[in-house]
């Protein structure tokens, strides 16, 4: 399966989007085990719980995107 190539920050927005909460920041880095990952950077209350929504988001996009 040929994965679309995006951007760091097209896929943190991605996240964003899907969070849809006012006032959480995501960033994306380069991640040796899974091709890339998601970081809260901000959030408005409970960051672990955002991150762990972020990760789960990842999870599925991972099967559709690869950092470009």
């Amino acid at each position: 399966m040929v994965k679309d190539r995006c951007r760091a920050e097209q896929l943190a927005d991605m996240i964003v989007q899907k969070i849809n909460v006012t006032g959480v920041e995501v960033a994306v880095r380069r991640d040796h085990a899974y091709g890339w990952a998601p970081t809260v950077v901000s959030a408005p209350a409970d960051p672990i719980g955002f991150q762990r929504r972020a990760d789960d988001i990842a999870h599925v996009l991972r099967t559709r995107f690869e950092l470009a």
